[in-house]
């Protein structure tokens, strides 16, 4: 299942890479991509653990800038 998520406090470029990374290492992740620039998040996942893997992709957001989070 792919779906888009609005993320909330994503600071710089870089931090939206390394949470970008972090979640892609999620198992049942298909792919992700994080956009600083229009704080947008696309995850791709296994549809049969996606809610959570999605509170999996926020906890790996909060590792690297305590402030960011998916807007739920």
């Amino acid at each position: 299942m792919k779906k888009k998520f609005k993320v909330v406090d994503v600071d710089c470029a870089n931090c939206a890479a390394k949470m970008e990374s972090l979640i892609k290492k999620i198992d049942g992740v298909n792919d992700a991509s994080l956009n600083f620039m229009t704080q947008k998040l696309m995850l791709d996942a296994d549809d049969a653990r996606f809610d959570e893997i999605v509170k999996e992709a926020d906890a790996c957001m909060r590792k690297v800038d305590s402030g960011a989070r998916i807007d739920l």
